[in-house]
């Protein structure tokens, strides 16, 4: 009798703490596809139009580092700029959107792009689909990237590696893939010396 009502006693305390463990679980296996306290800056912020054509999708295994290529001055409208370039692609290249899944300006801040479950868009030769595309605007053979763009690139990486389990050995440039310039020589040379991927390791940690 005393034992059945220990087993009484005892028994909801066990379900409690059994329920709370997996609910922890089910939480830490439901992350948001951004989730180191971003600020991003969504479609409908920066005036995306709405897909009106599409492409089979993908899944991420890989996160590829670019740069826009052209130099970006400090006065330059980082929101006119995605605007164009959407344009652009849809209009000059025929692609269904801009090329880049993600887009980080001088100041760090970090814009959706085109959705994430199509694959990019490249003018070179590899093959883009698999590939998490974060596009660091200007030209980084010209420009120097900045601490907060160097963090900023840091932690949506970091975060993208976690959404989508990618190795820190699938995470390169462009130019580990074929023969550019891009991500540029001062933009490339954080991932030559192992230092972004070893930032991207402490925020995984």
């Amino acid at each position: 009798m005393l034992l059945n009502r220990i087993l009484v006693m005892t028994l909801p305390a066990f379900l409690f703490w059994s329920c709370a463990s997996k609910t922890v679980i089910i939480q830490s296996n439901q992350l948001e596809p951004i989730a180191r306290d971003l600020e991003i800056i969504t479609r409908a912020d920066w005036g995306w139009v709405p897909l009106t054509d599409s492409i089979p999708t993908h899944e991420i295994k890989f996160i590829t580092i670019h740069h826009g290529g052209e130099d970006f001055p400090e006065d330059k409208d980082p929101i006119k700029y995605l605007r164009g370039l959407q344009s652009w692609s849809q209009t000059d290249k025929n692609w269904i959107d801009n090329p880049y899944h993600y887009m980080i300006d001088l100041r760090g801040n970090i814009y959706e792009a085109r959705p994430i479950r199509y694959p990019g868009d490249t003018n070179t030769d590899y093959d883009v689909r698999g590939h998490a595309l974060i596009c660091v605007m200007g030209n980084y053979e010209n420009q120097i990237l900045s601490p907060i763009q160097f963090e900023q690139l840091a932690k949506l990486t970091a975060s993208l590696a976690d959404r989508y389990d990618v190795s820190p050995d699938h995470i390169k440039s462009h130019r580990d893939y074929t023969e550019t310039l891009c991500p540029g020589k001062d933009l490339y040379r954080y991932l030559e010396d192992g230092s972004l991927l070893l930032r991207i390791a402490a925020l995984r940690n």
